[in-house]
């Protein structure tokens, strides 16, 4: 199978322009510099230095890992001193497993991060389990129920999205439909992503992650 055109030339697809604080992503802006801190979140001066040090060397938005609600007000200390200290680069929180932490730091930063894998079904256990069309389509509300509140603060508050899928850590709903695959990375994001686009929410980004290139690109093409 091909998974690219060329191997010797890229070529960039049209997009929709999204803001991500005041650094526009796609569009016709240039692709942006994104890097990550390495601290404990909790640790509010550590984080904040290492985000203005990046900052300092040309990065130009900056993800936290957001694990639950003491990470989440962390990131208005963050906010702060970076405020304080002359920074104005996006923030992108990275959320883990647990909605109540997107709720709550959404308030704070620029975006935030879902894992379309985890958000709202549990850890992959990997077991056989058989979906007809009902129990699918069951599964399916609970994703709009859980998710739809996070997206209208995000619309109230003029924040934006990544609903970044992730091979290895597909849902078992997912994995026993799709299989290990790239067409189920792909509709795990997608499934979110129909959400966004029923509540009229569109500044949201795709990305996609797997430590097979091949899968990564076959994914998005």
């Amino acid at each position: 199978m091909q998974y690219y055109n060329s191997i010797n030339q890229t070529k960039r697809r049209a997009t929709r322009e999204v803001m991500v604080g005041n650094v526009g992503v796609g569009g016709s802006n240039p692709i942006r510099i994104q890097s990550m801190t390495t601290s404990n979140t909790r640790n509010v001066d550590e984080t904040a230095d290492q985000i203005m040090k990046l900052a300092d060397s040309g990065c130009e938005i900056v993800r936290i890992t957001v694990q639950g609600i003491r990470e989440a007000d962390a990131c208005e200390q963050i906010k702060n001193i970076l405020i304080l200290k002359g920074y104005t680069i996006p923030l992108v929180a990275d959320i883990h497993f647990y909605p109540p932490a997107a709720m709550r730091v959404v308030d704070f930063v620029d975006k935030v991060r879902i894992n379309p894998g985890n958000f709202v079904d549990k850890r992959a256990s990997f077991k056989i389990i058989e979906y007809d069309n009902a129990s699918y389509a069951e599964e399916l509300e609970k994703i709009e129920e859980k998710f739809t509140p996070l997206i209208e603060k995000c619309k109230r508050l003029k924040r934006s999205m990544r609903i970044g899928s992730n091979h290895g850590s597909l849902s078992d709903r997912i994995m026993n439909r799709y299989g290990d695959t790239p067409q189920g990375m792909l509709e795990s994001a997608l499934e979110f992503a129909r959400v966004c686009q029923k509540n009229d929410y569109h500044d949201f980004i795709f990305s996609m992650k797997s430590s097979n290139p091949q899968v990564m690109v076959h994914a998005l093409s």
